[in-house]
C-alpha cells in the first residue's frame, strides 16, 4: 500500500507498547506529527504524545484522543499473520496486535487532522492526543484532561466503532463479596457451613435478577469474574469464598448498588465491599459516559458522518469503557467515532480493514474543518 496512513499504521503495529511500556511509540507519534506539520508535538509529564494545531478563532476547541499502548498477544501460534508484522493481506485487511485498538484510529486521527490544515486553519484548534495506560484504567488521560480541559469545547473519544458515531457507555465497578463457613474436613460434607453452598444461592438469583436501567444507556451487567478460596487443600473446605463481580454502571449509587446485593444474599452470611465509582487514583472503579443522543455535538457528528461517508448506522453505545470517563467527568461534551471492527479488540484476529482506516480519517479531516457544535 502506498497510502501514508497506512504506512504510519504498520510502523505503529510494528512498535510494540504494553502499557507502561510507550516510549518508543510515542516518540514514533510525536515524529510523525512534526513531520506533517503539527504546530506542537510534545510529550507531557505522563508520556502522554501531545499535539496540536492551532486554529484561526480563539476559544476551546477538538480533541481527538485515542492510547498507545495494547493488550499482550496471546499465543502468537493461533494469529493467522504474526502479530507485531502489520501485514497487509489481498483482502485489504492490515494485522497485528493494536491494529484495531489502538493504532489504527490512533493514525487516523493524526492524518485526518494534518489532512485538514493542508486547507488552511481549522476554525478552532484541534488536538490530537494519545495516551498512555488506557489498559490499566487511563492513568495517562487522568493527568492530561485538567491540564487541558479549558482548551477543550469537544471531546470525541477515537476507539473503534465500525464508523459509528457512539453517545455513550457505561461505568465499571469492582465489587468484592466475602461468603463465610467453618473450616472442616470434606469428608464429614457439610453443607450448612461450607461458603461455597452461600455462594451458589447468590449465583441463582443473580442470574435471574432485575438490573437497573437507564434510558440511554440501557441495563446495567452484574458479571462474576474472579473466585477465590482460602484453602490449598482439596480434602479442606474452605473459611471464606470470595467473588469478585465486574458491574458495568447505568448512574446507580454505590448505596444503590449495596441495597440490591443485600437482597440478593438475604440470609447469607457475607461480607461485601461496594467501591466508590470515582476515586482520585482508583483506575477500576469509574463512570460512564452518558450524552444525550439529540445533544448537539452528537447531531453534528452524524452530519458530518452522512457527509463524508454516506448513510450508516444510528449512533449507537459502546459495550466496553474508555477514557472518555475522564472527558465526560470533567464537563466536556464527549462522543466516539472511530474507524475498526471493536469485537476484533483484544482477540488473536485482530485487524483493521484498510477502507475503513482511510474513511475515518477522511472524516476526523472534515469534523475539525467545523467548530465544536456547543460552546463551553
Amino acid at each position: 500500500m502506498n497510502e501514508p496512513v497506512v504506512d504510519f499504521t504498520q510502523r505503529l503495529v510494528q512498535t510494540t507498547s504494553p502499557s507502561r511500556e510507550e516510549g518508543e511509540l510515542a516518540a514514533l507519534v510525536l515524529a510523525e506529527m512534526e513531520k506533517l506539520g503539527f504546530d506542537e508535538a510534545y510529550q507531557d509529564e505522563a508520556g502522554n504524545a501531545v499535539g496540536r494545531i492551532r486554529g484561526r478563532e480563539d476559544g476551546p476547541g477538538w480533541l481527538l484522543l485515542t492510547h498507545l499502548d495494547h493488550v499482550d498477544v496471546g499465543d502468537e501460534a493461533n494469529w493467522p499473520h504474526p502479530p507485531f508484522s502489520g501485514h497487509v493481506d489481498d483482502e485489504g485487511r492490515l494485522w497485528g496486535r493494536g491494529a484495531v485498538d489502538i493504532k489504527g484510529p490512533l493514525a487516523a486521527t493524526v492524518y485526518g487532522a494534518a489532512a485538514a490544515r493542508r486547507q488552511g486553519r481549522p476554525p478552532r484548534d484541534v488536538w490530537v492526543v494519545s495516551v498512555v495506560e488506557e489498559e490499566l484504567g487511563g492513568g495517562g488521560a487522568a493527568v492530561l484532561v485538567p491540564k487541558l480541559k479549558e482548551m477543550i469545547a469537544a471531546a470525541v473519544i477515537a476507539e473503534p466503532s465500525s464508523l459509528q458515531v457512539i453517545y455513550g457507555h457505561r461505568g465499571v465497578a469492582r465489587v468484592r463479596l466475602t461468603f463465610n463457613g467453618s473450616p472442616h474436613h470434606a469428608a464429614l460434607s457439610r453443607a450448612d457451613d461450607n461458603p461455597h453452598y452461600a455462594l451458589a444461592r447468590f449465583l441463582e438469583r443473580l442470574a435471574v435478577a432485575q438490573r437497573p436501567r437507564d434510558r440511554v444507556l440501557g441495563a446495567s451487567s452484574i458479571t462474576p469474574t474472579i473466585l477465590h478460596a482460602d484453602t490449598t487443600s482439596a480434602n479442606r473446605t474452605p473459611g471464606k469464598v470470595t467473588l469478585i463481580l465486574d458491574w458495568r454502571t447505568v448512574g446507580e449509587t454505590p448505596n444503590e448498588m449495596r441495597a440490591l446485593l443485600a437482597d440478593l444474599t438475604r440470609g447469607l452470611d457475607v461480607s461485601m465491599v461496594v467501591p466508590p465509582l470515582w476515586e482520585h487514583g482508583d483506575l477500576e472503579n469509574t463512570p460512564g459516559v452518558r450524552t444525550d443522543p439529540g445533544h448537539p455535538l452528537v447531531r453534528q457528528m452524524e452530519d458530518v458522518r452522512r457527509q463524508v461517508l454516506g448513510p450508516g448506522p444510528r449512533p449507537g453505545l459502546w459495550p466496553f469503557a474508555t477514557d472518555g470517563r475522564y472527558t465526560h467527568a470533567a464537563g466536556i461534551p464527549t462522543v466516539g467515532f472511530g474507524p475498526g471492527d471493536p469485537t476484533l479488540a483484544h482477540t488473536e484476529h485482530e485487524f483493521i480493514e484498510v477502507e475503513q482506516l482511510l474513511a475515518g480519517a477522511r472524516y476526523y479531516e472534515a469534523l475539525v474543518q467545523q467548530a465544536p457544535a456547543i460552546g463551553r
